[in-house]
Parts: C-alpha cells; sequence; structure tokens
C-alpha cells in the first residue's frame, strides 16, 4: 500500500544567475531542486516566525517589566532577605 501526498503546485521566477547556481546545488547535494526550494521557504518561514516570537517578548518585557521593575525587585528582595533570616 503507498500512501500519496498532494502538495499544492507553485510557480516560481528566478534570473538565470541563481536558477544556475540553485541547480549546481542540487547537482551537488543529489536533491532535486523543488526539494532545495522547499527546505528553503521551510527555513524562512521559520526563521520569520522565531524573529517575531523573539520581537513580541521583547515589547512585553519593556511594557510590563517583570517583577515591577528595579523598585519591585528591591521590595520583593528585602521580603526573601526578611524570610531567610527567620529560618536562622
Amino acid at each position: 500500500m503507498a500512501i500519496v501526498i498532494h502538495m499544492p503546485v507553485i510557480s516560481v521566477y528566478l534570473k538565470k544567475n541563481d536558477y544556475e547556481r540553485i541547480k549546481a546545488r542540487s547537482i551537488a547535494e543529489g536533491m532535486p531542486v523543488s526539494k532545495l526550494a522547499r527546505i528553503s521557504m521551510e527555513k524562512y518561514i521559520l526563521t520569520e516566525e522565531q524573529k517575531a516570537a523573539r520581537a513580541e517578548v521583547l515589547r512585553i518585557l519593556k511594557k510590563e517589566r517583570p517583577l515591577g521593575g528595579w523598585e519591585g525587585w528591591e521590595k520583593t528582595h528585602k521580603e526573601r532577605e526578611a524570610a531567610d533570616a527567620c529560618r536562622r
């Protein structure tokens, strides 16, 4: 029994120089040009998603200031020091 997966087909237009470089890499890797293109696009999408996630984290950190900023950290630190002193 064979499993067949149907993928949508797209056309991509490349400059001749770029196509020749990709074709040479395809031959060197022993991999079809279509697979090289698919892998490249998947990596690009993943990279862009990671950039967006990183930017979102930085936006939240700048906006919300974890532990209330420096003042919040000092308060939390004093509370922890006091709790540790009681245990000694």
